[in-house]
């Protein structure tokens, strides 16, 4: 009989300690969940200052008066590793090789976010410069991806824009 008696006590005690657990998992687990995804909408995750030049120039590309590229005509794709720039806020600008100016942004902390839905589906939010100069797009940007939109309507850009 002491067996017995005994052995409900622990079982009541083990019985409590598992419920309080199981009561407290969920809420650690919605923390942990709000942490995940708050993660997902990281900047530094996913962004990118990204450059597509179309045009037949070589590009220079500036944050905050400060080189931190150069990418050649017509590469579709060049990237700019965002921690080897300064803290936000940024002027970002993209000039011609005679220095002129071709398309320029502003991005301030915010600006840039990434979020994901239970269905996977994913909404992004950045900044972008855009110019359509006669020999081709030129594309500047910081998020996710580069943005799109249409073509421009009738001969892009004026004679004499793609001077260096």
């Amino acid at each position: 009989m002491r067996g017995n008696v005994t052995q409900p006590n622990r079982w009541r005690k083990s019985a409590r300690v598992s419920s309080m657990s199981v009561k407290r998992l969920p809420r650690g687990m919605l923390l942990l969940l709000l942490v995940l995804t708050m993660m997902g909408c990281s900047d530094a995750n996913r962004a990118s200052l990204g450059v597509s030049n179309g045009t037949a120039l070589v590009v220079t590309l500036t944050v905050n008066g400060q080189t931190v590229g150069t990418v050649a005509p017509g590469d579709p794709s060049h990237s700019v590793d965002l921690r080897t720039l300064p803290a936000l806020p940024w002027t970002v600008e993209a000039r011609s090789p005679s220095g002129r100016l071709l398309t320029s942004m502003t991005v301030e902390p915010g600006d840039v976010r990434t979020a994901s839905g239970p269905d996977r589906s994913g909404s992004s939010q950045g900044a972008f410069g855009r110019v359509d100069l006669s020999c081709g797009r030129l594309t500047i940007w910081v998020g996710a991806t580069e943005p799109s939109g249409p073509a421009p309507v009738g001969a892009p850009g004026i004679a004499g824009d793609c001077a260096p």
